[in-house]
């Protein structure tokens, strides 16, 4: 006669694509796991207290983490892909560089038409820095 929603609790969750659940009993470093599930992030599900769904019940966002954070016993994360990571960011790109152009442009003297998205290539300079600031 065990509490097993207690040891259930005691775990760290690990959500992988496919609907893969891993448990893990002991904390454990973002970088051991992303060892041995190459070419994937480790992400903190958080329920967001102020934003909704349609439906009415609390959006789960992702938090990515830094190699050196630790996964702590009582939470859940997911694993996202390298692919789905850069995607993301090229569109949060994408809308910042948008807003950007709507106020204004750049403030360089160059006129930018809109074609399409305009975003098919969020870095046409393969030779600049490929940080993405969030």
């Amino acid at each position: 006669m065990g509490n097993c929603q207690a040891a259930e609790a005691a775990t760290v969750v690990i959500q992988h694509p496919g609907n893969k659940i891993e448990r893990i009993y002991w904390s454990v470093s973002a970088q051991e796991i992303m060892t041995s599930n190459p070419g994937h992030y480790v992400a903190l599900v958080v329920t967001s207290p102020t934003l909704k769904s349609e439906n009415g019940t609390p959006l789960k966002q992702l938090k990515l983490l830094r190699p050196d954070d630790t996964l702590l016993i009582g939470h859940v994360y997911r694993l996202i892909s390298f692919e789905d990571v850069l995607k993301e960011f090229a569109a949060k790109k994408c809308v910042k560089l948008g807003k950007l152009l709507e106020r204004g442009g750049l403030g360089l003297g160059v006129e930018v038409r809109k074609k399409g998205s305009g975003c098919s290539n969020p870095n046409p300079n393969p030779k600049s820095d490929n940080k993405v600031s969030t």
